[in-house]
């Protein structure tokens, strides 16, 4: 169960970084075109890398969730612990 709080503590201050870092304030260092990278502005590319860092942020959330509630006794994992 500890585990599981942490990995939802992660990934709140991950989702609350993300929204500062993708704002106003926060964009502020990333706004500028130059250099390309992988062909995008560097400000798309810096929100591109955020979005997919965030991707798997969310995968590795619902990996340990379901294995949070696989752990649990008499519930089943597939039809969200309703069983």
């Amino acid at each position: 169960m500890n585990r599981v709080k942490l990995v939802r503590a992660a990934a709140t201050i991950y989702f609350v970084l993300f929204l500062i870092f993708v704002t106003w304030p926060g964009f502020v260092p990333f706004n500028r075109p130059l250099p390309l990278v992988l062909g995008l502005p560097f400000n798309m590319a810096a929100i591109a890398l955020w979005v997919g860092f965030g991707a798997v942020v969310l995968f590795v959330l619902d990996r340990s969730e379901e294995r949070n509630r696989a752990g649990r006794p008499g519930q089943d994992a597939r039809d969200g612990g309703a069983g």
